[in-house]
């Protein structure tokens, strides 16, 4: 059956049943604990405000919501009769629940299978403390700061290759041309991944198999920004049973994981056979996963599973981030000058993993700006499994004038925590949504209003289920990006960016949205 008229076909019977159950739905959910809590005004009857979520550039709703209610906490109508959301920017609630109590508020019903279909059951799918933990343990040890050390050999050699390509593609256009800078990202840190944690060269990030799982993520990428791909999460939302439906959105995110566990993944695992003899890194993290496999610690559905997560969440993020600091840099010469002029002062080739760290602070200013403004998630949802008090940095007044210093919410309760609006907030840092990394040089603010995730910032999470590759991310971000601004210069092409979420938050061309990840920049070789 052609993907379009079953699209259709299921949007139509889903929106009538739910008109028809509606007004019983909305009249039988209960509230419990958020009724005193600020909502915007202009909910939609049928989508309540996750249209309006949906339709704005990731994460701006939240942070226009907020500011226009003057407060940290609010809740927002489900679409099609579901449950109010509660959406929470205050420090001391979201550190309640990413450090203290996390594994009590495991993904919603919308997510969790999004996970399964794009990265399978792994660490990022995986729930429960002990579970979680055992996953966790696996790999650690693989992207530790020491693995690092031994491995950035490999992120430098990727970062080279990087260069050459683009030196030779700008060559044949007279030393200067307009690029989709994404694509470009997209291939070194795919390069990046496969060399350190697999031993595996993806040929500068566009050899068959790169080409084959690039493609498949652009396709999904392109059906989760489309407007079908936006209902299709609202009606999951209600309806989450329906996951299991051939909708074009949710085939997309499958198709990703099918091609690199049928490809790749399968040929890494029969080379792993060999790597007692032949690996001189045997603690790289193919090495660890093919030892747990051997010691029956994880299955073999789970060790590809483990493949395919790193493969797709190790490079996709890192590309994000690049391409929008690329992006930042362009739009500023002023300060894209400053930070060459920085690199070019590093004497050697590459810099060390050591060095990243201490020797050139405007560089890292840099990357913790762009991660600041620009995280990977735009938001994280999670779902209450009991009842839960969370507690209040700002109290909330009651309209009667009593100070609220925590809310009650039930079991559950969806809560959406706005990382990125969380990491922009003009209340912390004066000009949040400004792209200045000198305040990463300068007096930080209050600690008590501060997030206490990385950096004070929530990009990679916070407590146990941080991201566990965050070294290697920021490692291989910051030798990218001072190996391109050392030998290239770029310059803003004037298109208007709106960010939409895909698996993570990608930038498009505003008017454009259809052509899926999209960011222009002017390139010119040094």
């Amino acid at each position: 059956m052609d993907l379009g008229k079953e699209w259709s076909y299921t949007l139509v019977t889903l929106t009538c049943f739910a008109c028809t159950a509606f007004l019983i739905l909305r009249t039988l959910l209960k509230r419990e604990g958020l009724t005193w809590l600020p909502m915007p005004n202009n909910a939609s009857v049928l989508w309540g405000h996750e249209k309006t979520v949906f339709s704005m550039s990731a994460g701006m709703a939240y942070a226009q919501w907020l500011k226009d209610l003057n407060t940290n906490v609010l809740k927002i109508r489900g679409a099609l009769g579901n449950r109010d959301l509660l959406v929470l920017a205050d420090p001391f609630a979201v550190t309640h629940i990413m450090q203290r109590r996390i594994y009590d508020y495991p993904h919603s019903d919308v997510v969790r299978p999004r996970i399964a279909r794009l990265l399978g059951k792994s660490l990022g799918w995986v729930e429960g403390e002990q579970e979680h933990k055992r996953m966790r343990q696996l790999v650690a040890t693989s992207l530790a700061p020491e693995a690092i050390r031994r491995g950035a050999y490999n992120v430098h050699a990727a970062a080279d290759t990087l260069q050459e390509r683009l030196q030779s593609h700008l060559a044949n256009k007279s030393g200067s041309m307009t690029i989709n800078v994404i694509d470009w990202t997209n291939q070194a840190t795919l390069d990046v991944i496969g060399r350190f944690a697999f031993a595996h060269d993806f040929g500068g990030g566009i050899d068959q198999d790169a080409r084959k799982i690039l493609s498949v993520w652009r396709n999904m990428a392109k059906a989760a920004i489309s407007r079908k791909g936006l209902f299709v999460l609202m009606v999951l939302r209600r309806f989450p049973f329906l996951n299991h439906l051939p909708l074009e959105a949710l085939l997309a995110q499958g198709n990703v994981r099918h091609t690199i566990r049928e490809g790749i993944a399968k040929e890494l695992i029969r080379r792993s056979q060999n790597l007692a003899v032949d690996d001189t890194d045997s603690n790289n993290l193919l090495s660890r996963l093919a030892s747990a496999h051997e010691a029956r610690l994880i299955t073999m559905d789970e060790l590809m599973d483990h493949i395919t997560m790193y493969i797709f969440a190790g490079s996709e993020t890192s590309s994000q981030t690049l391409g929008y600091a690329l992006w930042e840099l362009a739009k500023d010469p002023e300060r894209q000058f400053r930070l060459r002029d920085e690199c070019l002062s590093y004497a050697e080739p590459h810099i060390s993993y050591d060095d990243s760290q201490t020797k050139l602070p405007y560089l890292d200013a840099v990357v913790r700006e762009i991660l600041r403004l620009h995280p990977a998630l735009a938001y994280m949802e999670r779902v209450s499994v009991k009842e839960d008090i969370l507690p209040l940095r700002h109290p909330l007044v009651t309209p009667d004038g009593r100070q609220l210093r925590s809310i009650k919410i039930s079991a559950g309760q969806t809560v959406v925590i706005p990382i990125r609006t969380i990491n922009r907030m003009d209340s912390v840092w004066g000009d949040g949504s400004a792209f200045r990394p000198e305040r990463w040089l300068e007096e930080m603010p209050p600690r008590d209003i501060l997030s206490s995730g990385w950096s004070n910032v929530m990009s990679f999470s916070d407590g146990p289920r941080n991201c566990v590759g965050y070294r290697l991310a920021i490692f291989q971000i910051k030798v990218l990006l001072m190996t391109l601004v050392r030998h290239f210069e770029f310059q803003d092409s004037g298109a208007i960016i709106v960010d939409k979420i895909a698996s993570s938050m990608q930038p498009t061309v505003q008017g454009q949205e259809e052509l899926g990840p999209y960011l222009p920049i002017t390139v010119t070789a040094l």
